[in-house]
C-alpha cells in the first residue's frame, strides 16, 4: 500500500513539472513574440496620423522582407490612392491583397473603386 502511494505521489509530481515546464515555455515564448510585435511597422497609426509619406516608405520596405503582409499592402495602396500616385502600384498591392485574404475583398474593392473614380476623373 504504501509502494502504491510513493508511485501515485511520484506520478503527481512529474505531472506538476510538466504543467510548471509547460507555463514557463509560454512565458518565455509570449516575451519573445511581444518583442517581435513591437519591432512591426504600426501602419494603422500611420495612416490615423496622416503620415503618408512615411507609411509608404516603410510599407514598400516591409514588403520586400514580406511581401505577402496584409496591413502593409492595404494601407500602402490606401495611402498611394490618398496622394493620387502610383496606382498603378496600388492597383497591384489590392490585387495581391484580394488573392491573400477573400475576406478583405470588400475592403479592397472599395479602394479599387476609388481609383476608378479618380482615373476617370
Amino acid at each position: 500500500m504504501e509502494q502504491q502511494l510513493q508511485f501515485i505521489q511520484q506520478q503527481l509530481w512529474f505531472v506538476i513539472g510538466l504543467f510548471l515546464l509547460l507555463i514557463a515555455t509560454n512565458i518565455i515564448c509570449y516575451f519573445v513574440r511581444k518583442t517581435d510585435r513591437d519591432k512591426e511597422p504600426r501602419f494603422g497609426e500611420m495612416w490615423d496620423k496622416g503620415d503618408l509619406d512615411k507609411l509608404i516608405k516603410k510599407s514598400r520596405e516591409h514588403l520586400i522582407e514580406y511581401p505577402n503582409h496584409q496591413s502593409a499592402l492595404y494601407f500602402c495602396a490606401k495611402a498611394l490612392v490618398a496622394k493620387k500616385e502610383n496606382l498603378a502600384e496600388a492597383k497591384r498591392h489590392l490585387t495581391k491583397l484580394q488573392e491573400i485574404d477573400p475576406t478583405l475583398s470588400k475592403q479592397a474593392q472599395e479602394v479599387v473603386d476609388e481609383i476608378k473614380r479618380i482615373e476617370g476623373s
